[in-house]
């Protein structure tokens, strides 16, 4: 398991409607989204997927390398 900071990126459960800031849809409350706490961004799963999947695997490499040196 990857080290976990405050501003990464996670999947949640909307918490109220809001936009989608990849399509512009409406996101009701209730839906499976992709929180971007920095930048407090939302957005729909099939939208940014994709980002949250690459920004995770990012993660684990950059945890990987700072063990590597322990």
């Amino acid at each position: 398991m990857s080290t976990r900071y405050h501003g990464d990126p996670r999947q949640i459960t909307a918490k109220f409607s809001s936009t989608c800031h990849t399509c512009g849809k409406k996101i009701h409350k209730g839906d499976q989204i992709i929180f971007w706490p920095n930048g407090k961004k939302a957005g729909h799963l099939a939208c940014d997927e994709a980002d949250y999947r690459q920004s995770l695997a990012s993660f684990e490499d950059e945890d990987a390398y700072n063990n590597m040196y322990r």
